[in-house]
């Protein structure tokens, strides 16, 4: 029998998602992973709950959903914790996009709007960025009928940039109120734009804007894949309705609950980020390279019609960066994390060895 015969056709031409090079001995400044360690309270904080490692975790994280309503200044009934926020756009768009209805997100951004698109079986509607920038204006125009859900990276990844509040204030005025707005905010802690929006303020006036945040960055907690949504109580009560019971680990819970205690302890290490990707835009600017001003902790650069293979390039000398074109970029650009700085130091060599 042959199997792939048997698979759902809308699955059998899905691309599977490739995660960033890890290789030994090379700088790995290609999964916009925070280079710094987790913090020692919530590297304790997993180490005692393995204790209960063979418990079930609490369904729905009650712990850290109660930790985040004080963040936030919400209720309870407003916040959903995930297996990342990977798992969270999967809900969404498993919950309200029905098989003839469409989602609007930019190209290039985050792969997981598409692919989950084309898990749900339902159209995708992928609006190029201008000038690195998500275009809101041709996402407004690319909005019809069978509109369902639109998502806004911001900033947004791979290019860095961001939709500031005027943009953002435009696009919603006069969008229909029966269209889901999802603000994945991913790099929000590495955002110092005056103009950048406030999601969570919008909230109070159009109850369809969602907002996905991430432990996987500021917090250097990647590995225990958490995040959480803020939401209409409706929208909440759904994914809960949807999820997998224990959808996020004792441990997962644990750091996501510890790393919020020591928050404020975390900003040194989001503004040496900051300052680096500073250091590192200027030098790519020095070669010759297209590199916008950067929100979040990595960098976008396009060699325009250099036909380097930077990835290549770089990683014979020992640094690992990201080809664009999973993304959905049809140049020769590339997405670089800003690093140690001593890692930044290495890209900074091997750059000028390759480009200068």
């Amino acid at each position: 029998m042959d199997i792939e015969k048997l698979v759902r056709r809308h699955l059998r031409d899905i691309m599977i998602y490739e995660p960033g090079i890890d290789e030994e001995g090379h700088a790995k400044l290609s999964s916009n992973e925070n280079p710094m360690a987790p913090h020692p309270h919530v590297v304790e904080a997993v180490m005692n709950m393995l204790k209960d490692a063979n418990r079930y975790p609490p369904s729905g994280s009650p712990e850290l959903v109660a930790a985040l309503t004080e963040k936030y200044g919400v209720t309870a009934q407003e916040i959903m914790v995930g297996n990342g926020t990977n798992e969270i756009i999967d809900l969404l768009v498993r919950a309200f996009v029905h098989e003839d209805e469409n989602v609007i997100y930019p190209v290039p951004s985050f792969i997981v709007y598409g692919l989950v698109c084309k898990q749900c079986d339902v159209s995708g509607v992928g609006i190029d960025c201008k000038a690195y920038r998500l275009d809101m204006p041709a996402m407004r125009a690319a909005v019809n009928d069978k509109t369902r859900m639109v998502f806004i990276c911001n900033p947004n990844n791979p290019t860095s940039t961001y939709t500031t509040a005027s943009e953002l204030d435009e696009f919603l005025n006069g969008l229909p109120e029966d269209i889901l707005v999802v603000m994945d905010e991913a790099y929000y802690d590495y955002v110092d734009a005056k103009d950048y929006p406030d999601s969570l303020a919008l909230r109070k006036h159009r109850n369809t804007i969602i907002v996905l945040r991430t432990f996987s960055k500021f917090y250097s907690l990647a590995a225990v894949r958490i995040g959480y949504a803020i939401a209409d109580p409706a929208v909440i009560k759904t994914l809960h309705q949807i999820r997998q019971p224990f959808n996020v680990n004792r441990v997962a819970q644990a750091a996501g609950l510890a790393a919020l205690e020591v928050a404020d302890e975390l900003r040194p290490m989001a503004r040496e980020t900051i300052e680096e990707r500073g250091r590192v835009r200027e030098v790519m600017l020095s070669l010759g390279l297209e590199c916008p001003v950067s929100q979040a902790n990595f960098v976008f650069v396009d060699l325009g019609d250099r036909t380097t293979d930077l990835f290549q390039e770089m990683y014979d000398r020992g640094v690992v960066v990201r080809r664009m074109g999973q993304f959905g970029s049809s140049r020769n650009t590339y997405r670089i994390t800003i690093g140690t700085v001593e890692e930044n130091n290495r890209l900074i060599t091997a750059a000028r060895a390759i480009l200068g």
